[in-house]
């Protein structure tokens, strides 16, 4: 009260400042009105944002990922302008908006890199220079007048607005709206969407018809392309929609999903059209696991089954070998294989290179070390010393002169003939070179009968060594005859092998060199057999075989064969292959100039180590 007395005091007797004060006044009120038209309209300075907002922008940002965008690509002159859209942004505080597009223009600029700044209004402008207000960044050509290389400035951000919040509840895929964020977000940790374009639903459904996008499916190895389509469903029913996985076929059916179809989705109608849609696709399915028809190979250790089939789709008369292989990495690879032209199980350790039969030998047979008994028809006498005195040391004895024997001599069979006219000890005989003991192993006593055979093994020279216990000076007597000795020979196992080989073919006026696994490395032929198994060839035919891979060693032919009856042979002939592989090669010569022939050859032979 008393400031408005002391005014109109002041009013009344003269106040010389009055227009002066009121000036103030009025800008001062100017001021704060502008202060909250800026508020209200979001015109910039520091109070255009209340604080609560200044919290969450709490970072320099574009407000919504298509604020102030711009399209790349070439320009046309001659002003070259580009449009830059409308948006918002926050940056040390400030507030900045444009609410129309902009067109901006490149016209006499150099090749270089610039800056989407805005001046205090929010208007984009381009310069060479970045500073607080720069948004994006640019490359600009200015021979091509191409703008490229279009990137957020370093430091901003995109800052979520209402249009992408509302790109967050909307999925086009799947033809599905959201109200809240979470939900979509708990359907994808489900799972849902890991199917993408999946056989998906086109929506919207047409009545009873139920519409899906293109699909692709897998069968084992095999994956098929399915189109968009549209498939009738039963009205007021559950409807099974599935798909064929080795045709790409999609179909509807009221019972359930079907045994080796992949399911879909389980739709329920009523009488006019779908009431409702359950989705029924499975990841397996989507392409992890054997896609309904299959069986993938390393994705598991094993089978339940009693029985693993192997080629299950093989049909008719199949030819080849089938079979299980091993991976042996730099080494060669071992497989067992079912040789269906033969009708035998074959192995290999060598990558394929040669292949043995199951149960066959795949060494050189063992040979036998054996003796033979050698008999004297008149034995030889090898030793004779009459009236003598005892030995000093033990006296050589060489039969060599009387045994042949290339591979040796096991022991010799000798006749002892020794008397002492005294009380002697008698005459003690060994291997040459060998132990004395036993002192008694080979002893002939005085007083045996006057003669005694004993089995005396021989050094590798056919020499043994005797020592005479004479009684005295000139007392003893002693004869040795050679009755026989035990030869060393090498005996070797034998066993008998079949060959069988059809379906051979030679071509019209021409020869096949042909190599077959499963035979023998030395074996005495007995039984061979050739004949024409099929095709009608009006001349004659040749057959040879050789023991080498250059088809040079001759070991066999029969030529000018009559076709029709089988070719046999029963006189034996030696085989051996010269690469110790067990292979039989054979040239067959086929002497039709017009017709081609289809053999068979059948060998029996007897296998040698």
């Amino acid at each position: 009260m008393a400031n408005q007395v002391s005014l109109f005091l002041e009013w009344v007797f003269g106040m010389t400042d009055y227009i002066e004060r009121h000036k103030a006044n009025y800008a001062l009120i100017e001021t704060t009105l502008n202060q909250i038209l800026g508020q209200l309209t979001g015109q910039s300075g520091s109070l255009a944002v209340p604080y609560g907002l200044q919290e969450i922008f709490d970072r320099r940002g574009l407000i919504g990922r298509d604020a102030y965008d711009f399209a790349e690509g070439q320009l046309t002159g001659p002003d070259y302008n580009f449009s830059v859209g409308a948006g918002a942004f926050w940056s040390d505080g400030t507030f900045y908006r444009k609410t129309a597009a902009s067109t901006l223009s490149m016209a006499g600029k150099d090749t270089g890199t610039y800056y989407l700044n805005l001046d205090s209004a929010g208007n984009p402008l381009v310069s060479s220079a970045a500073d607080a207000t720069t948004t994006r960044q640019l490359h600009w050509d200015a021979a091509t007048h191409a703008i490229s290389a279009k990137a957020l400035y370093a430091g901003v951000n995109i800052l979520f607005n209402g249009d992408d919040y509302a790109d967050l509840l909307t999925s086009a895929a799947k033809g599905k709206n959201y109200t809240r964020v979470a939900d979509r977000l708990e359907e994808l940790e489900q799972g849902q969407d890991i199917f993408g374009g999946y056989y998906a639903q086109d929506l919207p459904h047409s009545g009873l018809n139920f519409k899906f996008k293109v699909g692709q499916v897998r069968n084992d190895s095999v994956i098929t392309d399915t189109p968009a389509g549209q498939v009738a469903l039963a009205a007021s029913q559950t409807n099974y929609v599935e798909v064929d996985p080795a045709t790409g076929s999609v179909s509807a059916n009221q019972s359930g999903f079907t045994s080796g179809r992949i399911p879909l989705y389980q739709v329920t109608t009523d009488g006019a059209g779908i009431t409702g849609v359950t989705d029924k696709r499975t990841p397996a399915i989507a392409g992890i696991g054997g896609g309904g028809g299959g069986h993938t190979q390393g994705t598991d250790t094993g089978t339940t089954a009693p029985t693993f089939t192997i080629d299950s789709d093989a049909a008719g008369n199949p030819t080849g070998l089938a079979g299980l292989e091993v991976e042996n990495g730099d080494n060669p690879n071992a497989a067992l294989k079912f040789n269906r032209d033969t009708g035998k199980w074959e192995y290999t350790e060598d990558g394929g290179v040669s292949w043995r039969e199951l149960g066959d030998v795949n060494l050189d047979l063992g040979a036998q070390e054996l003796t033979k008994y050698v008999p004297f028809e008149d034995p030889p006498l090898v030793l004779e010393s009459l009236g003598r005195g005892p030995s000093v040391d033990y006296e050589d004895l060489d039969l060599s002169p009387w045994i042949t024997a290339p591979l040796g001599v096991a022991a010799a069979i000798l006749r002892v003939q020794y008397w002492d006219t005294g009380a002697g000890d008698g005459v003690l005989f060994k291997k040459k070179g060998s132990p004395a003991s036993p002192a008694l192993a080979f002893t002939v006593a005085e007083g045996q009968y006057r003669f005694l055979n004993i089995v005396l093994p021989l050094d590798e020279n056919h020499a043994c060594q005797y020592f005479l216990n004479a009684s005295g000076a000139d007392t003893a007597y002693i004869r040795v005859f050679l009755i026989g000795f035990l030869e060393k020979v090498t005996g070797a196992g034998t066993q008998e092998k079949t060959f069988s080989q059809a379906g051979i073919l030679c071509p019209a006026n021409s020869q096949a060199d042909l190599m077959f696994d499963n035979f023998v490395n030395r074996g005495l032929v007995h039984y061979f057999k050739i004949e024409e198994t099929s095709g009608l060839p009006a001349n004659v035919f040749d057959v040879h075989l050789y023991a080498d891979a250059a088809f040079s060693t001759l070991l066999y032919k029969v030529e000018s064969v009559i076709p029709g009856e089988p070719f046999e042979d029963w006189l034996p002939f030696w085989v051996h292959d010269a690469g110790a592989e067990g292979k039989l090669r054979v040239r067959l010569v086929n002497h039709d100039a017009s017709q081609a022939g289809t053999f068979a050859i059948t060998v029996t032979a007897e296998q040698f180590a």
